[in-house]
């Protein structure tokens, strides 16, 4: 099966950067998946982050939003404490509540430009650090 769905992925520190685009299928799905490991290397050890571009994303079947759900739900459970999400429109809105609802992120929030959420992120990964050194020094 030819991998449908293409993507950029980007590492700033102790956030990642991913602009998903095009529809997906189960081979693109795991082909981002194995870029992801690649790209998350090394970031796990701390507290980490995820901007979530997904205004270009445009579908993915039920098994496809099945695997992304689960590799949301990995990294939530391995360190992964923020996940910003860009999008617009009702519909993406629908589609990334069904894949995020209940996962174990301490916050999830919602932008419709990526700047915003790189800054957002930005700061809770810094609030994190400050309040992991003052719990050191106490």
């Amino acid at each position: 099966m030819q991998p449908h769905g293409q993507f950029e992925m980007e590492r700033r520190g102790q956030m990642m950067i991913c602009r998903p685009s095009g529809p997906f299928n189960l081979a693109g799905a795991a082909g981002y998946e194995a870029h992801f490991a690649r790209e998350l290397t090394g970031v796990a050890a701390h507290p980490w982050g995820i901007v979530e571009v997904e205004t270009e994303f445009e579908a993915a079947g039920p098994e496809v939003l099945v695997r992304f759900r689960r590799q949301f739900g990995w990294c939530a459970e391995n360190g992964c404490l923020f996940l910003a999400v860009v999008l617009s429109g009702e519909f993406k809105r629908y589609l990334a509540d069904q894949i995020f609802k209940g996962l174990p992120f301490r916050a999830v929030s919602y932008f419709e430009q990526e700047g915003a959420a790189i800054r957002w992120l930005e700061q809770e990964l810094s609030l994190c650090e400050v309040n992991s050194r003052v719990t050191h020094v106490n």
